[in-house]
């Protein structure tokens, strides 16, 4: 019935309905993390969809809202718990974004970035290199020192937040893999994040560790971006061409399964389906991708963990990737995961799944409001009194990892998949000390 009284949308038809369903009724505000530091109307999940609503419907457009309500939302869902009839604000802002750069062009770097350089293994590769050549002869020290990251805008801070990058990306390291652990239970396809590969491979090798300990052979195609910092952006082109090559490059594998680490990346490869459209082809072999693609921890959860884990003595509290879904048994993955692991001291951590402003390039486009965002996660930790905090998405890594070294350097950041390593190593060697 509502559906019938909405004018004709000029744009967005397809979000359009979704944008209608908002009461009003102000509970996003008390979960968004831009609302909480910048407690200002358009802030609000109500606030930005309103906004949208309004641009539809002709009463202004999105380049008024460009700079604001479009740009400093975290599209972390955040709100979407607290919302009765669950409005989709981040898939709304999303496709926004979408259409404002439809209608006035896209930067150049930006496309530059996400059409001729993210999909491109190979590229990724040489910039690795490059990067570890400033490390080795000390320019990057020296930018570090000067300043000369902040002048380089995106691309500096992203080289500064980062920090330096490990020798070996996580490709190089999944060459020299041990065989997997008999009997079979099935054969993976292993999706590496690209942003993972080179800042944080350590991650992503314990995955791979932890599934053929657990009986599952990795295979490890080659990949580009999966396009989610396209749809993060507002490049749809961009994003819809990184699903079709991938899609294409995946189905081609004999696996039982894809498998990723990184859970905002995971999240993006399971909706190739939609992305992809509905062409027979292209859409049928996206869709497949998609169905048949879990996180490592949702995968492991749901089949059994085959592996002798071997105690830690650690007390740990786990920070809940927004990107994980609301509703979903991925949430609570993790968590099930970590109680088999022994000795192991869970703590419960406040406003766990509250974004800790490192989505994507937030952290670069909007650094205050990122910190503020990142202080108020660390103020939680340091309350829980734990001395590791676990995850399991790219850039929760890497923004938490940065906070640590500012405001709490006894506490540790790991992965999901390194903490289970790390309890498998210890029955391997308690094992070793102690034969049955």
């Amino acid at each position: 019935m509502a559906s019938a009284t909405l004018p004709q949308p000029r744009f967005l038809a397809d979000v359009y309905q979704a944008a209608s369903e908002c009461n009003k009724c102000s509970l996003c505000q008390a979960t968004c993390p831009a609302y909480i530091t910048n407690p200002v109307e358009w802030e609000t999940a109500r606030g930005r969809v309103s906004l949208i609503r309004d641009a539809i419907e002709g009463r202004l457009e999105l380049r008024d809202i460009a700079d604001g309500p479009l740009s400093t939302c975290l599209t972390c869902d955040n709100c979407v718990a607290a919302c009765a009839p669950r409005v989709p604000t981040a898939h709304i802002v999303s496709r926004a974004r979408q259409e404002l750069h439809e209608q006035e062009g896209h930067p150049w770097a930006q496309s530059f970035a996400l059409r001729s350089v993210l999909p491109h293994p190979g590229l990724l590769r040489a910039l690795h290199r490059l990067a570890r050549v400033t490390q080795r002869t000390g320019l990057d020290s020296i930018a570090r020192r000067t300043g000369l990251y902040g002048w380089m805008g995106v691309v500096g801070s992203l080289a500064e937040h980062t920090g330096p990058l490990p020798k070996q990306t996580a490709y190089r390291r999944a060459r020299e893999l041990p065989q997997v652990s008999s009997p079979v239970r099935g054969r993976v396809g292993f999706l590496v994040c690209c942003y993972s590969n080179l800042a944080a491979p350590h991650a992503t090798e314990a995955t791979m560790h932890v599934l053929l300990a657990n009986g599952y052979e990795v295979i490890t195609p080659v990949l580009g971006c999966s396009g989610l910092p396209a749809r993060t952006l507002g490049d749809r082109e961009a994003m819809t061409e990184m699903a079709v090559r991938n899609s294409e490059h995946l189905q081609a594998l004999d696996v039982d399964a894809y498998v990723g680490d990184v859970a905002s990346c995971v999240g993006h490869y399971k909706e190739y389906g939609d992305i992809a459209g509905a062409d027979r082809i292209v859409g049928d072999r996206a869709r497949d991708v998609g169905a048949r693609t879990a996180l490592a921890s949702d995968f492991l959860d749901r089949n059994g963990l085959r592996a002798p884990l071997g105690p830690l003595r650690w007390n740990a509290t786990i920070d809940v990737p927004c990107s994980l879904p609301i509703d979903g048994a991925e949430r609570g993955a993790m968590r099930r995961l970590l109680e088999q692991v022994p000795r192991l001291r869970l703590t419960d951590l406040d406003e766990a799944a509250m974004c800790c402003g490192g989505a994507g390039t937030y952290f670069a486009r909007m650094p205050d409001r990122s910190e503020a965002i990142l202080r108020r996660k660390f103020d939680n930790i340091l309350a829980s009194g734990a001395d590791v905090v676990v995850t399991e998405n790219i850039s929760c890594l890497v923004q938490l990892r940065s906070g640590a070294a500012r405001y709490a350097p006894h506490v540790r950041v790991l992965h999901v998949m390194e903490v289970l390593r790390e309890s498998i190593s210890a029955a391997q060697r308690r094992s070793a000390i102690l034969p049955e």
